[in-house]
């Protein structure tokens, strides 16, 4: 089976997310660098897209804010939970 990577970006130096096209299915593994690293999935072209977008954007804005190991620790578990 042969994936193309569609997206792939590096956010604030810190993360990383990548959107491929796995034959029949999209991938979308994102992580921040030395603590999480995240898998999710999606059917279609559309939602993968859509997911990417928002998976981007709270990490982003979690990386961007001040938070305790705990609070990071809580984000890292509620982020894969919701993805």
């Amino acid at each position: 089976m042969t994936s193309v990577i569609i997206k792939d970006e590096e956010i604030l130096s810190a993360s990383r997310i990548t959107l491929e096209e796995c034959g029949n299915c999209f991938e979308i593994t994102c992580g921040v660098y030395g603590a999480f690293v995240h898998t999710s999935f999606a059917s279609d072209g559309e939602e993968a897209l859509a997911k990417y977008d928002e998976m981007k954007s709270e990490l982003t804005a979690f990386l961007e804010s001040d938070t305790t190991p705990d609070e990071e620790l809580d984000f890292y578990s509620r982020f894969a939970e919701k993805y």
